[in-house]
């Protein structure tokens, strides 16, 4: 196949505006049908260029042997975000032999689920990491009396036992880790030790583990994690089957590289990293915000074969000079010339706006909000076209506090009450039925309206402990087939209920859906599963009225059109101006960067390291001083007009001050 200018033409005529044409940076990548790996900056139009290849590729199909496409990414908006344009234009790549989904998506599908199959001689029943974790806690609450004593020990301790998997070690033989890249340890128990019982003891926990791990996936419910156990297992004892997926993909495409954990790109490079195929990975490693910021993890993602696109078409020059300092891996090539620098393309009618440094502190924090709605209409941005495209952000890195933990420095719920987003929680987080309503849908289309209302039935089903036929707890497609078997008339009200809260839901009148739903749970579907009207959990969970705090949660009220969530929510968007508010991980941003000194040597005393925010080349070593830079990275590169960057005043004293304004920054000590 060889893509040609004609095919890029047309796809310029999809997906840009007129007069818009693709750069000779990215037509070399559109034209590049080898396997190689695409580093792009912020705003580069990666996807945009990812869904170019595509539509090119689709002109020429089918491929020899009617091999197909494989379209791969971490998320499901991000698989949404490259199926947007597909969908009309080039809707064969849909389906058979194509796939385009997430790489959980394609791990259940082709591997999981057809080797779970064959070993069980039963379906999956369910894929849900909320549905594990409550099995674990059925069993052991079942199986107590059968436990040996280091597990019960283990037990009074906390200790959680729904974050055990089980992998093959290099030797094929069966091991424990916790979570699926973290390896398993106890901690010594002294008794034991004393009593020379210690190793007695964790072959007894391991037994039990098995034995758990043994009985649930027996009963067809797995966590996420399992289906990367069973797929490895299926494609080590069965070699044909990576022999047929090589046989049926021919281009496998990974958006979003950088978000992938290495067992992932493990699988994925074992099946198809070979001269049969051809593997293209894109992504930003200065983007991994996901690992864990107080624990050095290894490099996940090795580049081979590097390509880059470094002109960012979202930044201005003054934005992306801001952006460029904090990005930790700079791709350099083999004489040791970074490749990978932020470059700002975009030219603003009235020339660039230079980005802000807001001051605040706990008795000033209040004014954030006006402060930012003052420079957005300083500059008039709420009539410049971007800002009904992509709106105005307020971003943060730590949203909520933990549990039990002291309140001594301000994290974004803090500064802005009731900041919940539906982004940062899974519905299985959710305790009330108000919370179900108002954050379950993050698309707000009918479909997900429809399954957010059965969701909260499962809920409630599975916190009451109540099983279908089959000793299971129940899942969407279990209760409407048990709905179904309850005649006609209780399926009718069922399905009703279904299409009149979902209409409700879709329409955003949360207090009318709620009466619904609350009404239905509390009435016909407690009478079907013989639910006491006292339950507290299901009077908990329905509460005595529609919390309609929950509707100022995505805005104050002042400010409607300003959305304020955490920066790892916001991870891929595109704002029209953001206000960055630095929060505290142990310590604040800023605190993180000013406090790393070199050590003082005989020669010299000690220093500070160069600092990005004042547009220096960092050399931090300290892994939290890494996880800032990669946050700060993220949220800085997402506005098209203004950044804000709103920090503790505590931290800046006048020569830093003076510093940022060398630098074009403009400052605001409220």
């Amino acid at each position: 196949m060889i893509i040609t200018d004609v095919d890029i033409e047309k796809a310029e005529q999809v997906l840009l505006s007129d007069g818009i044409h693709f750069d000779s940076e990215r037509r070399l990548f559109i034209k590049d049908l080898e396997s190689c790996d695409l580093l792009a900056v912020p705003g580069s139009g990666k996807t945009t260029a990812l869904q170019a290849k595509l539509i090119c590729m689709a002109r020429h199909l089918p491929l020899e042997e009617n091999k197909g496409i494989l379209v791969l990414s971490h998320t499901n908006n991000a698989v949404n975000e490259v199926k947007k344009k597909l969908r009309t234009e080039c809707y064969s790549l849909l389906d058979a032999p194509h796939f385009i989904g997430t790489v959980q998506d394609f791990v259940d599908k082709f591997l999981a689920i057809p080797y779970y199959e064959q070993c069980f001689n039963q379906k999956v029943h369910v894929i849900d990491g909320m549905a594990y974790e409550q099995e674990v806690e059925r069993y052991l609450n079942a199986s107590f009396y059968r436990l040996t004593k280091g597990t019960k020990y283990l037990r009074y301790k906390k200790f959680e036992f729904a974050s055990i998997r089980v992998h093959h070690n290099n030797g094929g033989a069966l091991e424990f880790s916790k979570g699926l890249d973290e390896k398993l340890s106890f901690k010594p128990v002294k008794k034991w030790i004393d009593e020379g019982t210690e190793q007695r003891m964790h072959d007894g926990i391991k037994a039990d583990l098995f034995n758990m791990k043994k009985a649930i996936l027996r009963k067809g419910i797995l966590h996420y994690d399992d289906c990367y156990f069973l797929a490895d297992t299926y494609i080590h004892k069965y070699p044909f089957v990576v022999q047929a997926l090589r046989k049926r993909f021919k281009y496998i495409f990974i958006d979003e590289t950088q978000d992938l954990k290495k067992y992932q790109l493990d699988l994925i490079d074992y099946i198809f990293d070979c001269n049969e195929c051809c593997i293209q990975r894109v992504g930003d490693k200065n983007q991994t915000i996901f690992n864990r910021p107080d624990r050095i993890v290894p490099e996940q993602w090795i580049v081979r074969k590097m390509e880059c696109l470094q002109n960012s078409l979202r930044l201005t020059d003054s934005i992306a000079r801001v952006v460029n300092p904090f990005a930790v891996d700079k791709a350099v090539d083999d004489t040791g010339k970074p490749r990978f620098t932020v470059v700002g393309k975009r030219q603003l009618e009235h020339g660039d706006i230079p980005p802000y440094l807001i001051l605040f502190d706990e008795y000033t924090k209040d004014e954030l909000l006006p402060t930012f709605n003052d420079l957005i209409e300083r500059y008039h941005l709420r009539t410049a076209r971007e800002s009904n495209k992509y709106g105005f952000h307020v971003v943060g890195w730590n949203l909520k506090r933990n549990a039990g933990e002291v309140k001594d420095k301000l994290r974004l719920e803090d500064i802005f009450p009731n900041c919940e987003k539906s982004s940062d929680k899974g519905l299985s987080s959710y305790t009330t039925l108000s919370k179900f309503l108002v954050f379950g849908c993050r698309e707000l289309c009918m479909h997900e309206c429809k399954s957010v209302i059965q969701k909260t039935m499962v809920c409630v089903l599975r916190n009451l402990d109540i099983l279908d036929c089959e000793g299971r707890f129940y899942s969407k497609t279990s209760l409407e087939k048990q709905m179904g078997l309850l005649g006609e008339e209780v399926f009718n009200e069922y399905r009703l209920l279904l299409y009149r809260a979902s209409v409700l839901m879709f329409q955003q009148k949360y207090s009318e859906c709620y009466t619904l739903v609350a009404d239905y749970l509390t009435g016909s579907f407690s009478q079907i599963f013989k639910i006491s009207n006292n339950n507290k959990i299901l009077t908990d969970f329905c509460e005595k009225e529609f919390d309609t705090e929950l509707l100022n949660t995505d805005a104050p009220t002042s400010f409607p059109d300003i959305k304020i969530e955490s920066v790892h929510s916001t991870k891929g968007q595109t704002h029209c101006a953001t206000m960055y508010v630095e929060t505290s991980f142990k310590d604040y941003e800023s605190s993180h960067l000013f406090k790393q000194k070199k050590k003082a040597t005989k020669n010299a005393s000690a220093t500070f390291y160069p600092n990005p925010l004042f547009q220096e080349e960092a050399q931090y070593k300290q892994v939290t001083c890494l996880a800032v830079m990669r946050m700060m990275y993220v949220g800085f590169s997402r506005p098209t007009h203004l950044l804000c960057f709103a920090a503790v005043k505590d931290n800046w004293d006048n020569d830093r001050i003076r510093k940022m304004r060398n630098l074009g920054w403009k400052i605001i000590a409220l």
